[in-house]
């Protein structure tokens, strides 16, 4: 038996007990989630150390520190602040999108209480 949540029937329940403005509201973000995973497999694929499991979702995760993770949010901010369609030079992709992916993995090891080494 997995203790792993079913997203797929999560999100469907989270649709079927929606109202119209609450079910608009789920697409966005399963729209936001399909753009910024562009980000994540870039990331993947610049750091391959990662085997089945992120780095983020690990305590001693490359880059994972509260300081270099919240620099990458305001830089990210920064390059797409009255300019959304902005493009990181390295990956080519919308800074948006990093700063949606950045924020992400601050929130997600913040919930699960992932503690990088260094913010100790």
């Amino acid at each position: 038996m997995s203790l792993e949540p079913d997203w797929e029937d999560i999100l469907k329940g989270q649709i079927a007990q929606s109202s119209g403005c609450r079910q608009r509201i789920v697409e966005m973000l399963m729209e936001t989630i399909i753009d910024t995973m562009e980000v994540f497999d870039f990331g993947a694929k610049k750091h391959p150390d990662s085997g089945d499991t992120p780095n983020f979702l690990t305590p001693n995760g490359n880059k994972c520190e509260v300081k270099t993770r919240g620099s990458s949010i305001l830089r990210h901010a920064a390059q797409c602040f009255g300019n959304v369609k902005a493009t990181d030079d390295e990956s080519n992709l919308p800074h948006m999108l990093h700063l949606i992916a950045s924020a992400a993995i601050l929130y997600i090891r913040d919930k699960r209480k992932i503690i990088h080494p260094e913010d100790c």
